[in-house]
């Protein structure tokens, strides 16, 4: 699998964490913490123009399932769908919300998400 993610799967990546995380309406200090974790794990060093091309760009969740239909490179969609689930899971569980995008992000992939959560 490649280290690096292209630019059109950092913006998805940021893009399911970011709606992840906002859902119920509270993001805290450890969620920014964690997408920061993992965007140095990821070594993003364009997190913070990714995250602001995030902010203007994918205003709603259509626009993100957008995205996510239109991904054409397939080799990290495995690695954003697994970084999205450890998200998700940062406060426990996996909330009936999160799991709907996620399991249409690995729908549209052709990615059996069982496989990954367990």
């Amino acid at each position: 699998m490649p280290e690096t993610l292209t630019h059109d799967e950092k913006i998805i990546l940021i893009g399911l964490c970011k709606y992840i995380i906002s859902i119920h309406g509270d993001v805290t200090p450890v969620d920014l913490d964690n997408m920061n974790l993992i965007a140095e794990e990821m070594g993003f060093d364009d997190y913070h123009e990714i995250f602001n091309e995030v902010d203007s760009e994918i205003t709603s969740i259509d626009i993100l399932k957008a995205k996510i239909d239109n991904l054409s490179s397939v080799s990290n969609r495995i690695k954003v769908l697994k970084y999205a689930i450890e998200i998700s899971r940062s406060d426990a569980n996996i909330k009936d919300d999160e799991m709907a995008i996620l399991v249409y992000a690995a729908d549209t992939w052709d990615i059996d998400i069982n496989s990954i959560i367990k």
